[in-house]
């Protein structure tokens, strides 16, 4: 299934994910008696829905769909695995008309999908396996992905980058795979302390690139949710510092030299906890506010007052960051002007 690329609608690839999905339908005792499979095929091909949506792939979509949400209802509990990146998935394909039907369900009557399923937020605060996200990449790109991470050094990274972006991301189509790679940076590369230390280029400066890449509005929404998604629900005890040490260091180092980047990362994060899903908007105040704690315990920052509020952003943005987040934010004006420190700055 990692040969069936997302972001990626040439003929072989469609061709090759029509073929699976066959085998998949045809053998379908065969897959439910394997709910490891089940459950990696519910993920890949639920992701790969997202880009069929062209006209010509009418048939196929509808095929995808259909055979998704059957699995998806009537094998729930197998499928409950995927955790978080489950709802985030079904949220990029909501408006087709059996998924909305299925969300429908999910929100409202949980039960009726499992008997141990007690909503949206069982979801939300599972954190998704490596194989998932790992998954969504062939085996050629987590190679040069995972070369780029641990043997370029920061400073010759940009020719491996053009390289990059020349064989995968140079269609339209592969907006989508931009959020998929930063999904699996985010949650699969998590460099040594020997690497973080090192002049190696780090993950947030290929994040970075790969946020300030995007032509589409809607990819780059999605390609932030991405970065903080492990954010929103974030748990001590079950999540990872180095799930949400990516998105910090993206709006740290970014201040200097792309005041845009921050500003807009800025911007969503402030956003998305009313909006992401109103009735858990406490919950993600929660997680959001959680993730800053542990991210100063771990000194990953040893402040937040000077990205918080920072001179290069607008007021009105520093009015709503001040508001949303004052635990963290300074209190006298007469320090806005306080400089990050000098460090890696380019993406």
């Amino acid at each position: 299934m990692r040969h069936a690329a997302g972001g990626d609608v040439s003929p072989r690839n469609i061709a090759l994910v029509d073929y699976m999905l066959d085998t998949f339908i045809e053998n379908r005792t065969w897959l439910e008696k394997h709910p490891v499979l089940l459950s990696s095929m519910v993920y890949n091909y639920l992701r790969l829905i997202e880009d069929h949506s062209a006209p010509q792939f009418t048939m196929l979509r509808q095929k995808e769909t259909s055979f998704v949400v059957g699995l998806l209802r009537d094998r729930f509990s197998d499928c409950m695995v995927i955790g978080r990146d489950l709802v985030r998935l079904l949220q990029n394909v909501a408006r087709i008309p059996e998924i909305e039907l299925l969300w429908r369900d999910i929100l409202n009557n949980p039960k009726s999908l499992c008997p141990s399923f007690t909503g949206v937020l069982q979801l939300l605060q599972a954190r998704t396996s490596r194989r998932f996200l790992q998954g969504r990449l062939t085996p050629e790109m987590e190679r040069k992905v995972v070369f780029l991470t641990s043997h370029v050094r920061f400073g010759q990274h940009k020719r491996y980058q053009d390289w990059f972006q020349k064989q995968y991301l140079a269609t339209p189509e592969s907006q989508t795979l931009r959020i998929d790679l930063i999904r699996f940076i985010v949650g699969v590369i998590h460099p040594t302390n020997e690497l973080l230390c090192s002049d190696i280029i780090p993950r947030w400066a290929i994040i970075g690139w790969l946020l300030t890449s995007c032509t589409s509005n809607v990819a780059a929404a999605n390609a932030k949710l991405a970065l903080f998604y492990d954010w929103l629900f974030f748990d001590t005890e079950r999540d990872n510092i180095m799930n949400i040490e990516p998105a910090i260091l993206v709006m740290h180092h970014s201040m200097r030299s792309h005041p845009v980047v921050t500003a807009t990362l800025l911007d969503f994060l402030c956003r998305i906890i009313p909006n992401f899903y109103p009735p858990l908007s406490d919950k993600v105040r929660q997680g959001i506010y959680a993730s800053l704690r542990h991210i100063m315990e771990k000194r990953v920052l040893s402040t937040l007052y000077t990205l918080f509020d920072h001179n290069r952003l607008d007021k009105e943005l520093r009015v709503m960051v001040r508001e949303t987040f004052q635990e963290f934010c300074y209190p006298h004006p007469s320090l806005e002007g306080v400089k990050l420190e000098d460090s890696k700055e380019e993406m």
